[in-house]
């Protein structure tokens, strides 16, 4: 009987660290952008600053832009806008929030670094 408990026991601990494990090693947007990995593109979205092969820092910019693409999309419905407009403007209101010393593309694709 008391090997059963701790057998669950082991298990539930097992799982709970399994959890925890992936989102311990996770990055946040901010934390990349501190980093100077990824910046503000010109097209509304987040991308690498140069080309990358983590997979973190991956898995971060496509569930940021899957998530921004769902909003744009949203956002142009229901303001019967286009989403090249919205797009645009979100890539304007990025680069007033980008704080100093995080990077964002200027309109010709250039990687600068606010001041």
């Amino acid at each position: 009987m008391k090997a059963i408990i701790l057998k669950k026991r082991l298990l539930s601990c097992w799982l709970l660290l399994s959890l925890f494990s992936s989102s311990a090693l996770a990055i946040t947007l901010q934390q990349a952008k501190q980093q100077g990995l990824v910046g503000e593109a010109n097209n509304g979205l987040i991308a690498a600053i140069k080309p990358n092969n983590n997979s973190t820092i991956n898995h971060l910019i496509i569930s940021v832009n899957n998530h921004r693409k769902e909003t744009y999309q949203a956002i142009s419905q229901s303001h019967s806008l286009s989403l090249n407009i919205i797009k645009l403007r979100a890539y304007h209101k990025a680069i007033e929030k980008t704080q100093s010393g995080h990077f964002y593309q200027d309109s010709g694709g250039a990687w600068k670094q606010k001041k």
